[in-house]
């Protein structure tokens, strides 16, 4: 499976975009599995912040 996206982020914690390099995205291939973890970690962390903004709107 082919993942492209229009910027990576560095180890240093910086963008890098596409179009800096001349390119529309960087793809990538990854295994189904490899997709699957990472949808899954963001789901968690969606429901996580969607719990937290609920808690925030609590206490106003």
């Amino acid at each position: 499976m082919m993942i492209c996206t229009p910027y990576i982020t560095l180890r240093n914690g910086k963008r890098l975009f596409a179009h800096e390099k001349g390119l529309e995205a960087f793809c990538f291939e990854v295994t189904p599995e490899q997709h699957k973890k990472y949808m899954e970690k963001k789901a968690k962390e969606e429901e996580k912040k969607k719990k937290q903004d609920e808690s925030e709107e609590k206490e106003e």
